[in-house]
């Protein structure tokens, strides 16, 4: 059987449990035949005892509530209350043979036992005997039988129903699934809700699928990540290198002499800056995906250690010629990494002052449900609302923003949003546009 198939093997079993039923059921039918005959004679000596022994001397009284025959040796009736075997009449003795153990076809049992006198069997008596009054009153053997096999049938049944339904059936969906999965697709579920050992491995393999499809789903999504990563990487480094790469080249052949050689190096200085600012963020970006940003949390008070933040933003702010302020800031006790969240802040105001032209920038600070509440709003050239999921996203740079050529990697606002989750707080945006835009992100207190 060891090449059989489990339903095959099942099959086989159910068979030879049914022929072990059959054969069994045989063989009490026979034994219970054997037993039935035998139970039947002794009741019937039983009951006919005291009529053979008052017969023996020619007392038949007892008997005639039977039919009797007292036949001698040779075949002839002796005595008889048996209309059709009347006295006198020649009997042939082949028909006497044998009818010891019963008329099945007259319903009766006939009873035979020797007719003695003077100590000498001189013939037989014969008894005929209704089976109604020497038969088992008892449940039938064949009854108890019947609801035996009746519920050997039910548990082969439900036995059949359990192995294909609660064990062939979901192996075969594991199978299909197993199928699906190794052909890359993984939108075949596995649907089957029984408890016990099935259901759970149904269950874990399903949890497995699940794992495995999220994995197969992350893993494509970083590889386009990567691609863009790739092209990004390649657009924004390609300006300021060709930027520097010209202003080198005109130095190096005297194209640039004098003053304007301070001038051309200030202009490298501020490149190499946006190359090295772009490589941080990409560098903040893998450590991220990579979950090895490092955070180190220490205590400060809120105030002091956002007023030197704010301060400087206002010198960067005035630079360009925007409008800045700043609400009063609350004086709480807060666990941050201060490094990380001011850069988070940079970010912010940064953002604010690269898309704002004309207006004002302004940051507001409040506690709300044990939480420090700071939002950085300005009025510039806002994001379209259909954009306003996506802000937080991995290389995001709006339409106005490709369209105004505004330098920028698209990593900063998803290095925030790291940081900021990684203190236990939100980040969020709201913005209209051309009008305004606020990103407010809280830290717990």
């Amino acid at each position: 059987m060891g090449k059989l198939t489990i339903k095959l093997k099942i099959c086989v079993l159910l068979v030879a449990i049914l022929i072990g039923v059959a054969s069994l059921c045989v063989s009490i039918v026979v034994v219970n035949e054997r037993n039935t005959d035998r139970d039947m004679f002794n009741r019937t000596k039983v009951l006919l005892n005291n009529g053979i022994y008052m017969a023996n001397g020619l007392d038949f009284s007892e008997l005639d509530q039977y039919t009797y025959s007292v036949v001698n040796l040779s075949g002839k009736v002796l005595y008889s209350n048996d209309l059709k075997s009347p006295v006198g009449e020649q009997m042939e003795l082949k028909m006497l043979s044998g009818m010891s153990k019963g008329d099945i076809a007259s319903d009766d049992m006939i009873y035979s036992t020797p007719f003695i006198r003077n100590d000498v069997q001189v013939g037989t008596i014969y008894v005929s005997v209704p089976y109604s009054l020497v038969s088992d009153k008892h449940v039938s053997v064949y009854v108890i039988m019947a609801f035996i096999i009746i519920y050997i049938i039910s548990t082969i049944f439900l036995l059949i129903r359990l192995m294909f339904k609660d064990i062939l059936e979901p192996i075969s969906m594991i199978h299909k699934v197993t199928n699906s999965i190794r052909d890359g697709h993984f939108q075949d579920r596995l649907y089957y809700d029984y408890d016990g050992e099935i259901g759970t491995l149904c269950h874990d393999f399903e949890g497995l699928r699940s794992d495995l499809e999220y994995s197969t789903e992350n893993e494509k999504k970083l590889k386009e990540k990567e691609k863009l990563l790739m092209a990004y990487i390649s657009h924004d480094l390609r300006t300021p290198i060709a930027t520097i790469s010209g202003y080198v080249e005109g130095i190096h052949n005297d194209i640039v002499k004098g003053d304007r050689v301070h001038e051309y190096t200030s202009i490298i200085l501020k490149k190499i800056g946006m190359l090295n600012s772009l490589i941080d963020d990409i560098l903040e970006h893998s450590q991220a995906q990579l979950h090895e940003f490092e955070i180190k949390k220490c205590e400060c008070y809120s105030r002091k250690y956002f007023d030197e933040i704010m301060i400087e933003a206002k010198q960067d702010v005035d630079k360009k010629g925007l409008t800045f302020s700043y609400s009063q800031i609350p004086d709480v006790l807060i666990n941050i990494d201060e490094k990380r969240i001011r850069q988070v802040m940079q970010n912010l105001l940064g953002n604010a002052m690269k898309f704002t032209n004309e207006g004002q920038i302004s940051v507001n600070y409040k506690v709300e449900n044990d939480y420090l509440l700071i939002a950085v709003r300005d009025t510039g050239i806002g994001i379209a609302a259909i954009d306003i999921p996506m802000v937080f996203g991995e290389f995001y740079r709006g339409e106005k923003a490709r369209t105004l050529n505004v330098q920028g990697s698209g990593l900063g606002l998803s290095i925030s949003k790291y940081i900021v989750e990684q203190h236990g707080g939100r980040i969020e945006c709201d913005s209209i546009l051309d009008q305004w835009t606020e990103i407010q992100f809280s830290i717990s207190i």
